[in-house]
């Protein structure tokens, strides 16, 4: 009989419950549960699932004197209009104030407290640590349980010696509001762990081990992440091949929180055309805002759709390399920068932004200038565009 594969969810975790299922395990000391103030727990700055914009993110990382009601109330200030991550934790925020938080976080013990009092950092949770947060910042108390005071949460203390990326990957790695830039980061992040290299900090995306499959003398062989995660072979490739793109490519992909299996023909198909990359993303990108509805974005897009997308890029790209090359014109590359720059910038707006910016333009007398440059360009555009079909016709 074929021995049954265990994962370290199986292994590792079996002495603690992070979901609050096994209520006899509380009295265990490695479960150990307890009311922790937000002030002596940080996130962990190595988490495979971002949560914070990247702005805050990279100011809690300097951080000495560490405040999370301040982050919070940052956060606030500076999320635009429909912020989909802040809409989803005021969701999670007002489900807590109602029925209290019925599964805890998990934390680990710091060796040594930072100096300013910081005791923990999360291992899974954050998303509800965050939450509290909010109920905190806006003096919303929790109606059900004990523990009132959104400023102190329930947290379930790990045992030493868990492997911190496998229990944070084990609860993110399924979930499709993880994009699969932090999902490839997040393996190899666990990859780093088990072999002792570096312990705790993620690989950085430019180290040559990182896109190879090579093995490696300082790293363990990636089937051992395979059997620790309990994941298939061709699964563990599907996640970490993204890294394979190109860094714009890569780049749409996180700014966008696209999921690994979205993104999977692109990854499989154009993993020798950088160009191919970025404007098969551009119009993934562009089929999500046709998708938009009023409460929220459908992120479901058709699998079949993208590889029928990809196919006729190739297609259209062979049919290019069989033409004669030509002296191409000094500008035309510039062009090319520049209008790509342009899209990218565009491409990180929502449907929001563009709304207001439009709004501003309209009503806003300073822009009247900006408005007949749009104009302008658009003619430029459709001239280009049409000169474009000529050719192609001629062809």
């Amino acid at each position: 009989m074929a021995k049954k594969r265990t994962g370290l969810s199986e292994t590792l975790f079996s002495g603690i419950d992070p979901y609050g299922k096994k209520q006899e395990r509380q009295a265990e000391p490695a479960g150990r549960l307890v009311y922790l103030p937000l002030a002596v727990i940080r996130p962990d700055p190595d988490q495979p699932r971002r949560l914070l914009p990247g702005n805050l993110q990279a100011k809690l990382e300097e951080q000495k004197a560490y405040d999370p009601l301040a982050v919070m109330h940052s956060w606030l200030a500076q999320a635009p209009p429909g912020d989909a991550r802040l809409k989803d934790l005021r969701k999670l925020a007002d489900s807590i104030a109602r029925h209290g938080l019925i599964n805890p976080i998990t934390v680990r013990l710091l060796a040594t407290p930072l100096p300013d009092g910081t005791q923990y950092l999360i291992v899974t949770g954050e998303r509800r640590y965050w939450a509290h947060g909010l109920l905190a910042v806006e003096g919303r108390p929790i109606q059900v349980g004990e523990q009132k005071d959104p400023g102190q949460i329930q947290s379930l203390l790990a045992p030493e010696g868990i492997s911190v990326r496998a229990h944070q990957l084990i609860e993110n790695i399924n979930r499709e509001d993880i994009n699969a830039i932090e999902k490839a980061h997040g393996l190899l992040a666990l990859r780093y762990e088990l072999s002792g290299v570096n312990p705790g900090s993620p690989p950085s995306p430019a180290d040559p081990e990182v896109n190879r499959g090579s093995p490696s003398p300082n790293l363990v062989p990636w089937s051992e992440v395979s059997s620790a995660m309990g994941i298939s072979k061709r699964y563990r490739i599907y996640i970490t091949s993204v890294l394979d793109l190109c860094d714009e490519a890569q780049a749409i992909i996180a700014a966008q929180n696209l999921a690994e299996k979205t993104v999977r023909p692109i990854v499989q198909k154009l993993k020798d055309h950088p160009g191919l990359q970025v404007e098969a993303l551009q119009q993934l990108v562009a089929w999500q805002r046709e998708n938009e509805v009023e409460e929220g974005v459908d992120r479901a897009i058709n699998n079949k759709a993208v590889g029928d997308l990809v196919t006729r890029l190739l297609a259209r790209e062979n049919r290019t390399a069989r033409r004669p090359r030509i002296q191409v014109a000094p500008h035309t590359q510039k062009f090319q920068s520049n209008v790509r720059r342009t899209l990218h910038f565009l491409n990180k707006l929502k449907t929001d932004d563009l709304v207001l910016v439009a709004r501003d333009l309209a009503l806003d007398q300073t822009f009247q200038e900006t408005v007949q440059d749009l104009q302008d360009l658009k003619v430029h555009l459709e001239q280009v565009l049409n000169r474009v079909e000529d050719y192609r016709s001629e062809i």
